[in-house]
């Protein structure tokens, strides 16, 4: 089942995730908050304090044999209530007024771009069915929705038999929220709490992680989440870059530390592959939103493709105003891209794939395009974007060029190459980069 933490209103478990510290909603707490059953917490840290390779000791035993979770849980943890909790989510920028209001404003933007009604919602008895127009506006399915997860929601998870038919379709339009790698789960703690009485209790059991060593009873945990996340919340702080894709993030960061190392160490790439977070154009949309809507007050960043989905993107983030230390920019875009080899319905040919089709591949020099033939790997126009009324392309080998790539980064790091004028493109864009973070001082 992995080793889990739960977040309980009351008795509903209302947040809860898996192999993971819950930092963020632990800054809600104090230490004063912290309850244990102190015999067996202090058992557990004996237990994990003892070395791998030593004999436990026969009083430990049966607690080293512990293999069902529900026995662990509710022993230690941090409680208060909805009160304080809101309070605190108040002084670090979250408000239950602020989080619904931009959970609303966000459903709106996303039915204007689909070219929907903003005050219907589409009721549907089943995924894939189509749903039957009903009359609700943004804020109404916003406040329906986190009113029924709250009551689908019990001690151990979730029952959703007990959701009507409307209750239903606005939870499932909220959905993504409840993703593990969706925004900060204050902002959505923040609404979930909106009109809950102010003496329920909040509980946040942490019995599962301490009995898989991720932490000790003694430790000031509510401290340490403070001070794990201190460079998310610092204006100071990193400026933070997110990228469309895993390959991306891997490969501009250690392009800049040889373009402009002495600038590098300031941006914080988005980490996708650790995090295992959805990469994309539509996840780039969707954090930068997220992170202003949760009040990230870093500087950040959104890299796109020069391409149509990037173009798409970038007037998607336009139609909503970010915070003003909020930007976003396109790869730049390249001479040797707007004729290039493409392959189509109507065979090969040679188009201009600037702003259609050019992704970080591009952005190393000519010489990682070439094939094992010579010549630059091709385009392969893949789909036509009704929005942005053009075809969408994308390099037919990409894996092929991408090992070039690592190859010529390789070599570049080892010293055993100079930074010649393929270097360009990443320069141009290390300079954006650079230029997008300083402050406007007007």
């Amino acid at each position: 089942m992995g080793d889990r933490w739960r977040l309980l209103l009351g008795e509903r478990q209302v947040l809860f995730g898996k192999n993971e510290f819950p930092s963020r909603l632990m800054t809600i707490f104090q230490e004063e908050d912290k309850y244990m059953q102190d015999d067996w917490a202090q058992s557990i840290d004996q237990l994990n304090s003892v070395p791998s390779d030593q004999e436990i000791p026969s009083e430990l035993q049966a607690f080293a044999q512990e293999d069902d979770v529900v026995e662990t849980l509710d022993l230690f943890g941090y409680r208060t209530t909805v009160a304080t909790a809101l309070a605190r989510l108040r002084l670090m920028g979250f408000t239950p007024e602020a989080s619904m209001r931009s959970m609303a404003e966000i459903r709106r933007t996303n039915l204007r771009e689909c070219g929907q009604a903003e005050d219907v919602l589409l009721v549907s008895p089943a995924r894939g069915v189509q749903g039957t127009p009903h009359q609700m506006s943004a804020e109404q399915v916003v406040k329906t929705g986190l009113a029924a997860h709250i009551k689908s929601c019990t001690p151990d998870g979730v029952d959703d038999e007990s959701l009507d038919l409307i209750e239903m379709n606005c939870l499932e339009e909220l959905e993504f929220y409840f993703e593990d790698d969706s925004d900060d789960p204050r902002f959505l703690l923040a609404a979930l709490l909106h009109d809950q009485d102010p003496k329920s209790v909040l509980t946040m059991d942490l019995s599962d992680l301490l009995a898989a060593g991720y932490c000790s009873s003694s430790d000031d945990l509510s401290a340490l989440a403070i001070h794990e996340l201190s460079f998310i919340t610092a204006n100071t702080g990193p400026i933070i870059v997110i990228t469309e894709g895993k390959f991306d993030a891997q490969v501009i960061p250690r392009a800049l530390r040889l373009v402009r190392p002495e600038i590098a160490g300031y941006f914080k790439f988005w980490d996708i592959e650790t995090t295992r977070a959805a990469g994309g154009t539509d996840q780039v949309v969707k954090n930068m939103r997220s992170f202003a809507a949760a009040g990230v007050m870093n500087r950040v960043i959104g890299i796109l493709d020069d391409d149509t989905a990037g173009r798409q993107a970038e007037k998607q983030l336009a139609s909503t105003p970010l915070p003003d230390h909020y930007a976003v920019c396109r790869l730049p875009e390249l001479d040797y891209a707007h004729a290039y080899p493409t392959l189509g319905p109507s065979g090969a040919s040679v188009d201009d794939v600037a702003g259609r089709a050019c992704s970080v591949e591009f952005q190393f020099g000519q010489d990682c395009l070439l094939g094992t033939d010579g010549k630059p790997v091709p385009v392969r126009w893949k789909s036509h974007n009704d929005s942005m009324n053009d075809y969408q392309g994308e390099l037919a080998n990409k894996p092929y060029v991408q090992e070039r790539i690592k190859e010529m980064l390789r070599a570049a790091e080892a010293g055993e190459t100079p930074l010649g004028s393929e270097w360009d493109p990443m320069r141009r864009l290390a300079e954006t980069l650079v230029n997008l973070a300083e402050p406007d001082l007007e």
